[in-house]
This record gives C-alpha cells, structure tokens and sequence, in this order.
C-alpha cells in the first residue's frame, strides 16, 4: 500500500503516519539548502525605481518606497573606480562628492523594501556632439591673490561656439568667470582677480552653447595648492667672511599659509656679468633648512650675484626668479687684458701730451725770437776789448741815420830829446 492511499483514509493510523513522513522530508529538504541562499532577497522583477541624476549638485535621487529598510547608492568612475554612500531608513537620495563627469559615469541604487532587494542603474554621458568640449583647460595661480585659465577649441565645435566658465567650490557656490580672454570673439580663457570663493579644492566647468548642434561639457576638479606657482622669496640678504658667505631670505607670499618644509628654492650664484656658458650648477634647498644656506667664498675676489626661485615641495612647479643681489668686492678683478689695455692707452696719452708741448714751444720760440743784450763793462769781469763792434746794429736803425763811430787811441809818450 502506497502513501497516496494512506492520504485517502484520513482519521486512520496510517493516513496520521504517511502526513508525518512526508512533512519530515520538506523539512530536511529545506534544512540541506545553504544558509546563503536562504539569507539572499528576491528581485522584484519588473520593478521601477525612477532614478533620477543632476550633475550639478552631484545628487541621486528616486522614488520611496514604504518599509525600506536598507539602501545604497553607487557611483562607477572611470578613473576614480567605486564611489559607495549608504542611504538612511525612509530617504530617497544620496549625494557624491565633487569629481569630473564629462567621461560619463554609471550610477545604481539598491534598497531593501519588505525584505526584497530592488536595484535599478542609471548611466549617465556626456550631451552633445563628440569633439565639441573645449580641451586642454589648464588654470594657474599667480601673485597669491589672481588666476588665469585657458583652454582651446573643441576639434569638433562649429564656428559659432561660444564656451563659459563656471567655479564651484564644497559648499556649492557657483559662479562664472567676470573676465573672459577671447580669440576671434571665442571664449578661450578666464582671468579672476579675487580667489575668496574658492576652497582648497574647487570644481571647473566649462560649457558651451552653439545654434548648429549640442556642445559637450568639460570639467576638472583642482587642488589649488597644486595649481599655485610661487613668487620669489623676499628679503633676500648675503653676508660672507674670509672664508663662507651665508645667504639668507624670507617665504614669499602664498595664497594660503604655509610651512617653511611644503616649499623648496633654487639657488643661482654667478660672477657678476658672466654671459659664459659655463654657468654654475643650480643648488636645490628645502624649506625646513631654515631659509638660510652656508656655502663657501668664491676664490675670485670679483664681484658675484644669487637669485632665487621657489616650488612646492613635492612638485618641482618653479616660479620666478628674484631679482639678482650682488656681493664680494665692489671692483670686479681686472684681468691681463685689462692691464694690458690701460698701459697701451697710457702710453699714448703720454705720447700725444708730450707731442703737443713740444710743437708748442717750437711755435713760441718762432714767435718771439731772442733779444740781443748790451754787456755791462762795469759789472762784466770779463776783459774788455779795445774796440767795441756794434754788429748788426744799422739793420735796426734808420737808412738815413748816420753812425759816428769815435776811435780812441792810446798815444805814449815820445823818449825827450837829447
């Protein structure tokens, strides 16, 4: 007799016997399944969650559902992978943090609603024509207090786009560039002279409208401290001895307080005027250095400047260099060339002044020619002649002058007679 005809006699010993057998195979059955299987909720199939994305706020939203008990939101990014954020009991959102979407993301929610898991995804692309985003947008910032952003034309965009750019900091406070760098009327740049609004990171979005076709978007989340290039240190002071010299200088100005070791210098000493190639070999300091830096007198005793340039610390992004300060011997050293010059250009000057004053007193000897002198017999020791020539003399004197010329002769006195 089977179990089948046993369950036809109910009330009878048996039929009670055949109903206990069978229920203690449903239960052994149902006891052997793995406890994951029994713990996994069905799918609702069919079901629709209305899953809805804004870009702008980065908000996930969909339709509640009564007795919900657990839910999640999932963000895929192609270069930033999961981004997870569990949902609150009886909410119906979530929030992302700020990243770049103009690469299209992949968004899905799951939630437990009277112990069903329901899950629904949503992909999200980049509207527009392919090639129309503006591309290579970069943004720097300069001066501590300004920053300047360009990018260029889509490959795709038609003539008449025209691109914006918005900044969007954490706590969600957007503004548009107020100064736009234009070419041929295009929007391909940003100039912003107050940075207040802006948090240590902050979201770029750079949009664009066209009357031909949709205009992709294009949008980058920057960390400001990266982005920052650093002005030249202040201050900056040499002091040497008869062996080190020892230069010293102050942090320069950044948008936001910093420590002497998030920064590195560039040292660049040179002798003064030097426009060789063979320069020196830029010396690298850190900021937890002190912003001081010790090194040995240069043997020439000519004169010698530093400049210096700073970077962050961990990025090599190196700013301007500060104007040259001079040090050493206020005369550079003159080289052989140098002495051979001057002495060569001495000569000549010597040459020429001694030339000079020779021609001159020739010239004055010619002018003014000697005056012939009388001798003084009285004052003359020399012996007198007994005639006295007076030579030349007529030439000077009048033709029709006459010269009476007296002879004296000494007469001795003739011997007396016998």
């Amino acid at each position: 007799m089977g179990i089948a005809e046993l369950l036809r006699r109910p009330g009878s010993p048996a039929s009670l016997l055949a109903v206990a057998v069978l229920l203690t195979m449903v239960l052994n059955s149902a006891w052997l399944l793995p406890q994951e299987q029994q713990d996994l909720p069905t799918v609702r199939p069919n079901s629709s969650l209305n899953v809805k994305f804004d870009p702008k706020t980065t908000r996930l939203t969909w339709d509640c559902k009564e007795n919900t008990t657990y839910g999640e939101c999932v963000l895929i990014h192609k270069e930033k992978g999961l981004i997870k954020k569990k949902v609150k009991d009886s909410e119906c959102h979530c929030t992302f943090p700020d990243c770049s979407l103009h690469g299209g993301v992949t968004l899905t929610v799951q939630i437990n609603v009277n112990q069903r898991r329901l899950s629904e995804r949503l992909v999200y692309s980049n509207p527009g024509r392919e090639g129309t985003a503006a591309r290579n947008f970069s943004c720097v910032i300069y001066d501590a207090d300004f920053m300047n952003c360009s990018w260029a034309k889509g490959r795709a965009a038609p003539d008449d786009v025209q691109y914006f750019l918005y900044t969007r900091s954490k706590k969600r406070i957007e503004r548009e560039c107020p100064h736009y760098l234009k070419d041929s009327g295009t929007h391909v740049g940003c100039h912003l002279r107050d940075l207040l609004g802006l948090t240590s990171y902050s979201y770029f979005l750079v949009n664009g409208s066209s009357q031909e076709t949709g205009i992709q978007f294009f949008d980058s989340l920057l960390l400001l401290k990266e982005i920052e290039r650093y002005n030249a240190p202040d201050n900056i002071t040499v002091h040497c001895n008869e062996s080190h010299c020892l230069v010293r200088w102050e942090q320069p100005r950044t948008r936001q307080p910093r420590s002497n070791r998030e920064f590195q210098y560039q040292l660049d000493v040179q002798r003064w005027h030097d426009t060789s190639s063979n320069r020196g070999q830029l010396i690298v300091v850190f900021g937890d250095s002190g912003n001081r830096y010790n090194f040995p007198k240069p043997g020439s005793k000519a004169k010698h400047t530093v400049k210096i340039r700073t970077a962050d610390a961990r990025k090599a992004h190196w700013g301007a260099w500060s104007q040259p300060v001079e040090f050493g011997s206020e005369e550079p050293e003159s080289s052989l060339v140098h002495v051979y010059i001057l002495v060569v250009l001495g000569t000549l000057v010597c040459g020429l002044t001694l030339s000079c004053l020779f021609k001159r007193f020739v010239r004055t000897h010619r002018l003014f020619p000697p005056v012939p002198q009388i001798k003084d017999k009285l004052n003359d020791n020399h012996p007198v002649d007994h005639e006295i020539l007076w030579e030349k003399f007529t030439h000077e004197m009048g033709k029709d002058d006459k010269e009476e010329v007296l002879i004296v002769e000494k007469v001795s006195e003739a011997p007396a007679k016998l």
